[in-house]
């Protein structure tokens, strides 16, 4: 190796400012903080994965626009929750999680509170797709992060059981939001959702702990260091390319459902989806026993391969439902493991770093996905343009497990190895 590849690599890993003790694996801090991350992903995170039902709502609200023009309210707020982690994950290492969650739960709940009073759609998109996605990415990053300063050998167990808060959220919260919806209004509903949100997210608060002692921020100049690990680089890919094409059913299988009948049923896919969903995630903890590279790809492979076989042909609404279980279970998985791989190939003092910039690649890529998707189906009516949109997140998802494979076959290239 030369002496610049050397020195690149260096560069490349993360310089922690002194040693720390081992993670404790468990204690009540820990427990206590994995609980409260739950909670701030519950709200967050849930509140995110139930756009399918505003979409419907925003349908009806501005019936001038395109589906494809509302669903950049989704893309902006997914954008700015994943595309923040580029600053805030530094931040996180540096000074702990508070100072990023208080102002992010302020933000979060102020957004919802200005949304229930918008009446324009430039209004909405300030409210519920910058302010809120604002209060979401300062809120999500730290929650998410923090659990791999209190765990090592279980790790992924510990982080898929906080970010399973995203699964139960986006389970109850579209239940709760239809119903309020019908019953006291579309102002009203998102008010006690906020003041939901705030009890919650209060709570989180005062039981989420960091562990790590505060440093010095890493210079600005290192911010991309970590794109000079091949392996890191090619998990980042995967995550950007499979994140492209994951949420298409999030936003759409409401609409298509509602398609196909008038069934009260259909306005609950969104909630079927996570609740597979907070199975699967659950169960992400199985990376520990039996490699989370391993489960990150064959988790992958299943969420495109269902878009493909199963999304694609569907043409009656028991075929939709059954696929929004199953397709919520696999990409449950999938997103439970995403951050533990990350984890496992840094070092803790940088964990919160490498995360959000992985998840600001995510975030960049996936502002694009739901116009695209929705341009499909605007242009394409009727079941043909909801195939294409199938067509092409399955595509990029096998593609995103292909650069998960080659990240995984860096560590190890026996497929049997538990990596």
């Amino acid at each position: 190796m030369s002496e610049e590849s050397k020195q690149n690599n260096d560069d490349a890993l993360p310089q922690p400012i002194k040693e720390v003790e081992p993670a404790p694996d468990g204690g009540l801090k820990a427990w206590l903080t994995i609980l409260g991350s739950f909670l701030s992903i519950f709200v967050q995170f849930g509140l995110v994965n139930s756009f399918g039902v505003f979409q419907v709502y925003y349908e009806t609200m501005f019936p001038h626009l395109s589906p494809s023009t509302i669903s950049w309210v989704g893309g902006v707020q997914q954008f700015i929750l994943f595309g923040g982690g580029l600053f805030i994950g530094r931040l996180f290492d540096a000074y702990g999680a508070h100072v990023l969650l208080i102002p992010g739960s302020i933000l979060l709940v102020l957004g919802l509170m200005l949304t229930s009073i918008c009446t324009e759609f430039y209004q909405v998109m300030l409210a519920h797709g910058v302010l809120f996605g604002i209060g979401t990415s300062l809120t999500f990053h730290p929650s998410s992060a923090v659990p791999g300063q209190w765990f090592h050998h279980r790790r992924a167990f510990a982080m898929s059981f906080a970010i399973a808060g995203s699964g139960l959220g986006g389970t109850l919260w579209p239940v709760a939001l239809k119903q309020m919806f019908d019953t006291i209004g579309f102002a009203w509903a998102l008010r006690v959702v906020g003041f939901i949100s705030l009890v919650l997210l209060v709570t989180a608060n005062m039981l989420i702990r960091t562990r790590l002692p505060r440093k010095t921020p890493a210079p600005l100049s290192t911010t991309f260091h970590p794109f000079k690990e091949a392996q890191y680089t090619l998990l980042a890919l995967c995550a950007a390319f499979t994140f492209l094409g994951l949420f298409t059913p999030f936003f759409y299988s409401t609409t298509r459902a509602e398609s196909m009948s008038s069934a009260t049923i259909t306005g609950y896919t969104v909630s079927l989806i996570n609740a597979g969903s907070t199975i699967g995630r659950l169960l992400g903890g199985i990376g520990d026993k039996v490699g989370r590279f391993n489960v990150l790809v064959v988790s992958a492979v299943l969420t495109g391969t269902l878009l493909l076989a199963f999304w694609i042909p569907a043409h009656t609404l028991p075929a939709i439902l059954a696929f929004c279980v199953m397709y919520g279970f696999v990409a449950g998985v999938y997103i439970a493991v995403v951050s533990t791989c990350v984890a496992q190939i840094s070092h803790v003092s940088a964990i919160g770093h490498r995360i959000g910039l992985l998840w600001a690649l995510v975030g960049f890529v996936t502002l694009a996905g739901p116009p695209i998707n929705g341009a499909l189906i605007a242009q394409y009516p009727g079941e043909q343009g909801y195939r294409l949109a199938g067509a092409f997140s399955g595509a990029v998802i096998i593609l995103g497990a292909a650069s998960g494979l080659a990240a995984r076959l860096r560590s190890h290239r026996s497929l049997l190895a538990v990596v």
